[in-house]
This record gives structure tokens, C-alpha cells and sequence, in this order.
């Protein structure tokens, strides 16, 4: 009985030692799945990557197009920034010579495009000087093509003749 007892024993710690050694191997074999799997996806992702970059540019002349393209976009946001910056130094320099000194300028937004490409923006200004001074800017500033479509005039009671004016303006730029 006895016999039986410790044979019985010695089966059931053989079967752990096993049940434990095939926890370890599939413990084992899950880890490597695991890792196979990340690097499956890594491949399929360059693999995807170059099937792509080959399929854009399998065609020259389509890339060549498509190349042509973004230059062209790059060189009208160039030619838009030149106009819009000529602009503003062209009122900056008529406010010097009309002795109107502006405080700030501001771009409002982004430019809004209109038919016929254009692209209309708006400008916050704040300027000081005396009234005709003032005056005869906007009037420049209008036949520049400039529209004025607010303004609000504040006087200083300390200096009478000086004025300050703050002025919300929309002009056209090509596209």
C-alpha cells in the first residue's frame, strides 16, 4: 500500500514538473509569437511604405507633374507674400510722407478668396496725426484700392490738432 502510496506521489510530481516545464515552453513560445508579430508588422508597414513611394513614382513624368505642381503653389504663395508685403510698405511709406505716425498694423485672419483670383485680406491700423494729414493718407490708401470700412477718430484733449485713428481696411492681392 505503502509502495502504491509513494508510486502515486512520484506520478503526481512528475505530472506537475511537466504540466510546469510545458507552462514554461508555451510562456516561451507566446513571447516569440509576440515578437514575430511586431516584426511582421514593421515589415508590412515599410513594405506598404515602398510599394506607395514605388507606385508615385513609377511614372516619371507623372512625378515630374506632380513635382512641377507643388513648385508652382510654392512660388505663388511667394508672389502672394511679395504683394501683400509690398502693400503694407507702400502704406507704411505714404503714412511717413503724409508725417502720420502708425502705431500698429495688423493682419486680420486669412485672406478670403474672391472670383477672378483675388484674395481679399483685412488690416487693422492705429495711427496718429493731424486730421487733413490723415485724410489725405486714406485717400491714397483708397485709390490704392484699399476699402476702408471702419474707422473710428479719438482726439487727445491735451494736443488738439493730433488725432488718432483706428482703421480696419480690406485690400485685393492676386492668388
Amino acid at each position: 500500500m505503502k509502495h502504491r502510496e509513494a508510486t502515486i506521489n512520484i506520478l503526481a510530481g512528475a505530472a506537475i514538473l511537466i504540466a510546469i516545464a510545458l507552462s514554461v515552453n508555451a510562456w516561451t513560445l507566446w513571447n516569440e509569437r509576440k515578437l514575430v508579430l511586431e516584426e511582421t508588422n514593421k515589415l508590412q508597414t515599410e513594405l506598404t511604405r515602398q510599394i506607395r513611394f514605388a507606385n508615385e513614382h513609377s511614372d516619371y513624368k507623372t512625378y515630374q507633374i506632380t513635382l512641377l505642381e507643388k513648385q508652382k503653389k510654392l512660388e505663388q504663395q511667394v508672389e502672394h507674400n511679395l504683394n501683400l508685403n509690398n502693400i503694407l510698405q507702400r502704406l507704411q511709406k505714404q503714412a511717413r510722407a503724409q508725417s502720420i505716425q502708425l502705431s500698429s498694423m495688423q493682419l486680420e485672419g486669412k485672406p478670403v478668396t474672391l472670383q477672378n483670383g483675388l484674395q481679399m485680406q483685412k488690416l487693422q491700423i492705429s495711427a496718429v496725426g493731424d486730421f487733413y494729414s490723415l485724410l489725405r493718407w486714406l485717400r491714397q490708401a483708397e485709390r490704392d484700392g484699399c476699402k476702408v470700412k471702419e474707422l473710428r477718430l479719438h482726439s487727445d484733449m491735451q494736443a488738439k490738432e493730433v488725432l488718432k485713428m483706428d482703421i480696419s481696411l480690406e485690400f485685393h492681392t492676386e492668388n
